[in-house]
């Protein structure tokens, strides 16, 4: 099986990304390089109603993103960090000179449906939906379930691997609901915005530039 990093684990791994990673510490990414991993997905471009000037940009832009990601993985550590660090920054600068307000709250509320288990467990959103500690204790012991099912899935050989891991996003959906209660279910939908219905099409990993 394929050596996965830490942040494929979100529920949302397209192979040209997961492929990088190589580095015995890979390096967590930010909110921008999961969106950038989302829009790769033609789904997700079809409703952001994105040009198609602006996916060649996205598919040109992550391509390169993932090959300087592949090399760095296998620089020593201080020159590692400071590659990813600028990458990130890119990634950053990237969706912000590409998308409009419009469409950056959607990928916003698009991402948040796809990285849920690990978006309830970050600072800001435990304090605005008032998790007590219980609940997000339930939501880091799903965590390490959740990413050993991705990796079952991303592994599998079957060509059905994409709607296995449609049925595996709506399970853990239907796991992190139970935990919730009525008001704070409202408000993760009111963040969540309506549903993304579109599908998710696992990529197979493109073969390194230096074979």
């Amino acid at each position: 099986m394929r050596t996965f990093m830490n942040w494929a684990m979100v529920l949302i791994v397209p192979a040209a990304f997961v492929a990088t990673a190589r580095s015995a510490e890979p390096v967590v990414p930010t909110g921008a390089t999961v969106k950038l991993l989302l829009l790769r997905q033609k789904s997700v471009q079809k409703e952001l109603d994105l040009g198609a000037d602006v996916v060649k940009k996205i598919t040109d832009f992550t391509n390169a993103q993932s090959e300087a990601a592949r090399k760095a993985a296998g620089m020593p550590e201080a020159a590692r960090k400071e590659t990813f660090e600028k990458l990130l920054k890119q990634n950053d600068k990237f969706l912000t000179d590409n998308l409009n307000a419009k469409q950056s709250k959607r990928l916003d509320q698009i991402m948040m449906q796809f990285t849920a288990l690990t978006q309830l467990t970050k600072p800001e959103m435990i304090k605005e939906l008032k998790l007590s500690d219980d609940q997000v204790k339930k939501f880091k012991e799903m965590q390490p379930e959740a990413r050993k099912a991705l990796a079952e899935v991303l592994g599998s050989k079957d060509a059905g691997r994409s709607q296995k891991f449609a049925k595996l996003h709506q399970e853990t959906r239907t796991k992190i609901l139970a935990v919730l209660t009525d008001e704070q279910k409202k408000k993760v939908r009111e963040i969540a915005g309506p549903p993304f219905e579109g599908e998710i099409v696992i990529e197979e990993p493109e073969p390194s530039k230096d074979k």
